[in-house]
Formats: C-alpha cells, structure tokens, sequence
C-alpha cells in the first residue's frame, strides 16, 4: 500500500503463546493502524484483553500489538475484552479434535511425541501411545480425568520429504523436517495455493540438533577435521598414526541407523562425502551406553548428541582454513559449531485445527525448551558467554589476511566486547541482504522479552554486525552496519529500544568463508551484554 512503511522482513510486534483455541472459535479479521498513520496490520483477530490484540497477520505471522499504540480500523472492533480462548467444554484449557503430523524421523522418533505429551500435561490431560502396524506411525491419544479420549496427533515418521508430500496432499497439517525446504518444494507447494513455505507463517525453527565427536578422556587428539572424521567412520582411516598421533587400531562406535543421532551424523558428515558407516562399528541404541563404550576404550571413537558426553571427552572440529570450533550447547545455539542443522516444523499458514495451533504454540514457546533439551536435541534458551572464554576465536582474527582486516577497528571491537557477556542469541540474515531470516524473526521476540525481565533488565545491549568476506572491506563494513540496524528496528517494534548498534564487516570470522554454507555464518549481528 502507496505511504505504507514496513520494515524490511523484520516482525514488527511481539508474539503471544496462544492457548486454548477451540474449533469453530469466533475469530474475526480487523485492521490496525499506527497512531499518526504510517503502517497498518491486518488479520485475524485472536483476543483483546483491553490492552493488546492478538492478531495473526498472513504477512508477519502471531503478532501482540498495543491497543495504545494503534488505531482500530475496522467495523468489528472490540471495545471490551473478547476471550476467543476459551477452553474446549470448560475442560482443563484443551482443544479438542484430531491432527496429523508427517515428515522427519529425526523429530518425530523422540521430540515431537514430548512436545505432545507435554502440551497435553500443560492443559491437564494424560496421553497414552498406540503403535501402529508400521513402527514409524503412532497415534498419541489425550485423555480427560474423566477418561474420555479427547484429542489425537496421528504421526507418521518418513522422513523430511514426506512432509512436503503431506502438505501438499492435504493429509497433514504440520511437517516435520529436519532440513529446510528445497526450491523445487517451495514452488510445486505455492503453485497450489498453499503460500511461501519460507514465510515465517509458514516456516517455524523449533530447535537445533548438534553432534560431538568423542574419544576416551585419555586419547591424546584434541581436533579432528570433518574430512579425517568421515574418513574413520567409513574405515578408511584404521589407526590413529595417519593421524599423527601413537599409533592403535581405532575401534568405531556409533548408534544404529533408524536413530535420528545417526541419520544427522550421516546427513551432516557421511553423504556430502559419498561415505557410508563402516561395517566393522560396534552400535546400539543406547546414546548412553555408546558413550560409556567410547570412554572405555582409548582407542574408540564415537559420536553423541551433546547431553550425552558423559565421561568421555568431545573432540574440537578443526576447519579448512584453521578455525577450531569446541562442541558446546553455547556454539550450537549460536549456529558456529559445524555440526549443527535447525530443525523445523511447516504449515500452510495457521493451522486450521484448535489443535494444530495449540501443539505449534506450544512447541514455539518457552515452555517447550526444556523439553526439547531433555529429548538430546539443542533448546533455543538463551545462554552466556564471557569473552574470556573465547580467546581461540579472537586469536584467529588476529592472523587474517591484510584485505580482510583492520587493526583500528579490531582495538575498538576487543574494546567493545573485552568486559561483556555475549549471548547465544545471533541473528543471521537472508543472503545478501539486511533482512532477517525467519529464526531471527523468532529470536527478535524472545530477546524482546528477555532484556525487559531479570536479570537482563537494565544492562546495556550491544548490537555488532558482521559480513563474509566476499566484497570490499568497506562494503562489508556498511553492510554489518546496515544489520545492526534492521536487528535494532526490529527489537524496537517488539517494545525493547536503547541498543548499541556497531558494524565491524568481516572481522572476527565464526566460520571458514570458502563456501556458501560457511559464509552465511558470518553473516550474523552478535548480542553482548555489559
């Protein structure tokens, strides 16, 4: 609309974990406007409570808007609180109904039946499992005090592409995939009616799942290249001598193959390098015996989902051009650590059910984070960092290339950060552009949040942008610049304001810039607190 300003990709208000929405509830679509004029948002209006509108916009996705803030345009406004939440039959806050669920093994085997199990919890329901004739297939069936069977998710666990078959079949509502959607997907799905499934209504980042490679503690390797690291588990690597290291037959662990740690080690390490595990690995399905397995032999190696190093000791991924990643949950919330891949969940839009948006609400919300945790996979809970703790890092940028860097501006950027915290909140970027990607939509709100309650409340926020090093260092410096900014713009619209915004172009690199994949890490705007 002519006069109408938006804000480059960025969500412009804070979102509002739903709960309770029954079928048939009596939403209604209305227009708001900024006081002033200036920009508008239209859609379905979910509640008012007399002082915010929840309204889901098929632009921005669930947004919170103040009433104070804005102009009702519409005939239909509400001029008092109007609670379209309202439990299903007054019962425990549940909506009732069924939901299919398709796609990805890697969520569906453990996460997302958690996820259910705990938003079932959440409204006071119990769940019980009922395995089909195929094992991937399950129905989680959600049952009142009374023992009436009040809701079902039907999930069938096929893999990632499944889930865009689904969708576009219209026999799920959510699909689950542990990939991002491919281009051909994206446009076979829009050309029948369903949307951009990378829109962020469409598009929903629920978690991260993130591998260590371990040894026993008294093994002397302390790296290991994703090259070198392939190369052992295929068995073209027999003994840690090839490695530099005392010589000793090297003995493979690793989990069996319908284990989604196994499917996102090969997926992230085995097939881009057309390798499959050896036959001679030892295996179980046991994340925690394989662990205790490694731990005992000092000639064994293995891999695990971070939650279950145990005793045994997590090997640093050494990159092409020397960078040394440590496998933390704080470099997997950030995305640096290399074997690290976001997991999603895909709809057409808001889903039509009660009960589809009550299970994506929860699984996007706070609540859900430990859950996610406790089901071997990487929350998006916020973490801390002192920059002590990442000398490794700042000692590689030091060694760059004379094209890539600047020594002024290095001082002013260990000068910056040299008494601060970073938070694991980092915000990346559509390629080649200061528009937010649809995770950074997600973080922008919870950061919103987190800097307004406690601890947080009252330290100063400081928002350093980055770019690849693709360019000219003075063009990357306006860029990073131009990132900070949107990050700012946006934190802004959610009701946070007051950060320090600063770019520093390619310095202090969290990723090789070789490759597509590698230079979009550096893409990123860091959150520091002092």
């Amino acid at each position: 609309m002519a006069g109408v300003w938006k804000w480059g990709g960025a969500i412009l208000a804070s979102a509002m974990v739903a709960a309770g929405l029954p079928p048939g509830a009596a939403a209604e679509d209305i227009k708001l406007q900024l006081k002033g004029g200036g920009f508008e948002v239209s859609g379905e209006l979910k509640s008012f409570d007399g002082k915010r509108y929840l309204v889901v916009s098929p632009v921005f996705g669930q947004l919170t808007i103040e009433a104070d803030r804005f102009d009702c345009l519409s005939p239909n406004c509400p001029k008092t609180p109007v609670a379209l939440l309202a439990p299903v039959g007054g019962r425990g806050g549940a909506a009732g109904g069924e939901i299919a669920i398709a796609g990805s093994n890697t969520i569906g085997n453990a996460m997302m039946p958690a996820l259910i199990e705990a938003y079932a919890e959440s409204a006071g329901l119990q769940t019980t499992k009922i395995v089909g004739t195929n094992p991937l297939d399950i129905e989680i069936k959600m049952i009142d005090r009374s023992g009436r069977d009040v809701a079902t998710a039907k999930l069938a666990r096929h893999g990632s592409t499944t889930s865009f078959e689904a969708l576009e079949k219209g026999s799920a509502e959510i699909g689950m995939s542990s990939r991002r959607i491919k281009p051909e997907e994206v446009q076979r799905l829009g050309a029948l009616g369903l949307g951009d499934m990378t829109a962020p209504t469409n598009e929903h980042i629920i978690g991260l799942d993130g591998l260590a490679v371990i040894v026993g503690p008294d093994n002397p390797a302390v790296s290991i290249s994703i090259d070198n690291a392939a190369k052992i588990f295929a068995g073209q690597i027999t003994d840690w001598s090839e490695l530099g290291l005392p010589a000793g037959k090297i003995k493979v662990y690793s989990p069996q193959d319908a284990n989604g740690t196994f499917e996102t080690f090969d997926q992230l390490v085995m097939k881009p390098r057309k390798l499959k595990l050896t036959a001679a690995a030892k295996r179980t399905e046991n994340h925690s015996e394989q662990s205790d397995w490694v731990a005992a032999d000092p000639s064994g190696i293995g891999f695990v989902g971070i939650a279950y190093l145990r005793n045994a000791k997590a090997l640093n991924i050494e990159s092409a051009c020397g960078l040394i990643t440590r496998p933390t949950k704080f470099s997997m919330k950030t995305e640096e650590y290399p074997l690290t891949r976001r997991l999603y969940l895909y709809t057409a839009g808001t889903p039509k059910s009660a009960l589809g948006r009550n299970i994506l609400d929860f699984a996007l919300s706070d609540a859900a984070q430990p859950v996610i945790a406790a089901t071997d996979f990487v929350d998006q809970k916020p973490e801390t960092l002192s920059f002590k703790d990442q000398g490794s890092r700042i000692a590689y940028a030091l060694n760059a290339r004379n094209e890539d860097f600047d020594l002024a501006s290095m001082r002013t950027l260990i000068t910056d950060i040299s008494k601060a915290e970073r938070l694991s909140t980092t915000l990346r970027f559509e390629i080649g552009s200061a528009n937010l990607d649809n995770k950074a939509q997600q973080d922008i709100r919870a950061l919103a949040s987190l800097m307004q309650s406690s601890p947080y409340k009252g330290r100063e926020l400081l928002l350093l942008g980055f770019a690849d090093a693709v360019g000219s260092y003075g063009a990357n410096l306006r860029l990073s610049v131009q990132r900070s900014r949107a990050v700012e713009g946006a934190l802004r619209a959610a009701g946070f304001s007051g950060a320090l915004v600063k770019g520093y172009s390619e310095l202090a690199p969290v990723a090789c810039n070789d490759t597509p994949e590698s230079r979009n890490f550096n893409r990123r705007v860091e959150v520091w607190l002092r």
